[in-house]
C-alpha cells in the first residue's frame, strides 16, 4: 500500500481521527444528539474517501491536476482574499461595538476584548504590508 498523495492522506486521516475523538467524547458524556451524529458521519465518511483517494494512483493524479489548474488556484486566491477582508470587517465592527458597550456600561471587561480586537487588527496589517514588501522583492 503506498500513498500517492500525501495531503489528501494526512487530511483524511486528522478528518478519521476528529470524527473518532468526537463520537467518544459524545459518548463519554452520554449526549450524543443527531447534530452530533450527522457530523461525526460526515468526518468519517469524507476522512474514510480522502484516504482512498490518496492511496489510487489515479485518483491521485486528478486531485494533483485539480490542485494545479490555474483557474482553482484564482478562485482560492480569491476566496482567501475575500475571507480576510471580511474577518476585518467583522472584527473592527465587534471592536467598535465593544466600545461603544463601554462607554455605556462602563464594563472594564468590554474595554480589554476591544483592545485584543484592535491588538488583531494591528498585526493583520502588519502582516499583510510585510507580505506585500516580500512578495513584491520576489517579483
Amino acid at each position: 500500500m503506498r500513498i500517492h498523495h500525501k495531503k489528501n492522506f494526512w487530511a483524511g486521516l486528522g478528518m478519521v481521527a476528529l470524527g473518532l475523538v468526537n463520537l467518544a467524547l459524545s459518548l463519554w458524556r452520554r449526549d450524543f444528539t443527531l447534530s452530533t451524529g450527522v457530523l461525526v458521519g460526515a468526518l468519517l465518511l469524507l476522512g474514510v474517501s480522502s484516504l482512498l483517494r490518496s492511496l489510487s494512483p489515479q485518483l491521485s493524479q486528478q486531485d494533483k491536476i485539480e490542485e494545479q489548474d490555474e483557474r482553482n488556484i484564482l478562485v482560492n486566491l480569491k476566496t482567501r482574499t475575500s475571507a480576510f477582508r471580511w474577518t476585518r470587517l467583522v472584527s473592527f465592527g465587534l471592536m467598535a461595538l465593544l466600545l461603544v458597550a463601554r462607554a455605556a456600561t462602563g464594563e472594564e471587561l468590554l474595554l480589554a476584548i476591544a483592545v485584543g480586537l484592535a491588538f488583531s487588527l494591528t498585526i493583520s496589517f502588519f502582516a499583510e504590508f510585510f507580505s506585500a514588501l516580500y512578495h513584491e522583492s520576489k517579483n
